[in-house]
Parts: C-alpha cells; sequence; structure tokens
C-alpha cells in the first residue's frame, strides 16, 4: 500500500515538474515575442504600421512617429496608411495591378495590400506625406497577418525612408548630363572653328617638284598648324591630345 503511494506521488511529482518545464517554455516564448514585439516598436531606423484586416491602424511604431511627424495617438483606429500616401500614386499602383492581375482594384488601401492579401510578396515604392504637409519617398514591404486559421486579421507595413538613395540617383544623374553637354560644347567648338582654323591660321606650303611626262608640276600640300590644333582643344576643354594625324 506505501509502495503504491510513493509511485503515484513519483508519478504526480514527474506530472508536476512537466507541467513546470511547459510552463517555462511558454514563458520563455512569450519573452521572445515580447522582445520582438518591443524591438520592432521601438526602432527608429524603420516605421513600422500594424493596422486591422479592414485597414485602419492599430500600432504605429516610434519609426514611423519620427519618419512621419504622427504622434500613435493622432492616428491609431482613426485612419489606413492610404490616407498618409501620396493619392496619384496609389491611383496608379490600382491600375497597374488590375492590369496585371486581371481583376479590378480599387484605389486606396486595397491597393497598398492586395497582392499580400493573396500571398505574393510585395515591395514597392511610395511617396509618403508627413503631418506637416511635406513629402517623402519609401520603400515598403507589405506582409499580411493570419491568425491559426490562416484567414487574414490585418496587414504589417514596414517601411524605410528612400531620400538618400534618391538624392544620390538625382546627382548622378545631373554630373552624367553635365558631362555629356560639356562633350557636345567641346565637339561643336572643334567643328565650328575647324574651317576657320584652316584659313585664319599659319598653313605651312610644302613644294615638291614631280617630273612627269617631261613636264613639271608642282603639288602643294596645305597642313593645318599643329600647335593652333594644341591651343583650341586647349581653350575648349578637350585635353591636350596628339594630332600627329592631322594632315
Amino acid at each position: 500500500m506505501s509502495e503504491h503511494i510513493h509511485r503515484s506521488a513519483f508519478l504526480d511529482g514527474n506530472s508536476g515538474y512537466d507541467d513546470a518545464i511547459t510552463d517555462v517554455r511558454r514563458e520563455a516564448a512569450l519573452l521572445k515575442t515580447g522582445a520582438l514585439q518591443n524591438a520592432i516598436f521601438n526602432s527608429a531606423n524603420f516605421s513600422s504600421i500594424a493596422t486591422d484586416e479592414k485597414g485602419v491602424i492599430q500600432m504605429f511604431n516610434v519609426g514611423a512617429e519620427r519618419m512621419l511627424g504622427y504622434a500613435a495617438a493622432d492616428v491609431l483606429n482613426k485612419i489606413t496608411p492610404a490616407d498618409i500616401s501620396d493619392p496619384q500614386e496609389v491611383i496608379v499602383r490600382a491600375k497597374a495591378l488590375s492590369l496585371e492581375l486581371g481583376t479590378p482594384i480599387t484605389p486606396g488601401f486595397e491597393a497598398l495590400v492586395f497582392k499580400a492579401s493573396r500571398g505574393i510578396e510585395d515591395i514597392y515604392e511610395l511617396t509618403y506625406f508627413r503631418k506637416d504637409g511635406s513629402r517623402f519617398p519609401a520603400v515598403v514591404s507589405v506582409t499580411a497577418l493570419r491568425d491559426a486559421q490562416d484567414a487574414i486579421i490585418g496587414y504589417l507595413l514596414i517601411g524605410t525612408d528612400n531620400t538618400a538613395r534618391k538624392q544620390v540617383e538625382a546627382d548622378q544623374k545631373q554630373l552624367d548630363q553635365r558631362l555629356r553637354d560639356q562633350q557636345f560644347y567641346t565637339r561643336s567648338l572643334i567643328e565650328s572653328n575647324i574651317d576657320a582654323l584652316m584659313t585664319t591660321n599659319p598653313v605651312r606650303h610644302h613644294h615638291r617638284r614631280q617630273q612627269a611626262d617631261g613636264g613639271a608640276h608642282w603639288l602643294h600640300a596645305r597642313r593645318i598648324d599643329r600647335r593652333a590644333v594644341q591651343e583650341l582643344l586647349h581653350r575648349s576643354g578637350a585635353g591636350r591630345g596628339r594630332v600627329s594625324n592631322w594632315c
């Protein structure tokens, strides 16, 4: 009898130990989830906007506040991400997706999350409006949030400020245009002055006497003064190239 009781107590002890292990693991998982949520919420490097299934904003992290100038209280349960996006870009996106996917898509929040709602990875460029009315380009990644039954319960839009990259692209484009303009100017300057150079700059006449059919012929070879060409190239910014083949 006492042996049975002892065994029962031992088994009950194991059961309690297993339950404790399960509780610890569950707590650890919750802590990890909470830590991840805190990391996302407190990150100032990217905007993280979570919505419900209808698009109404439910989470607006520190990065979103910094980038967009809104406090979370200004937007939670009040607006959708479409309300802070360039409306013309949203319209264009809706039309493009309608053609691409062969189904009508309404301009607005649906256009921002339609691909994600169909399980399609979606990353795109979008212009956001700040609270003060200014705007900035962003790269947005959209993910559908689903429950255990795979039903959509909301969306997560993670955005990064794309201003710096856009500025680099604009500066490079401007530099390329300046180089093209300089090349065009240089070429035009040389072409427009070459005829005048041949007639107004000093010309060396070289005479060679040749005998043919018993008669004397004088061949006159006019050569462009190389120093004059070098000077023109230098003034035009084309560099100091050799002109030994200019004859």
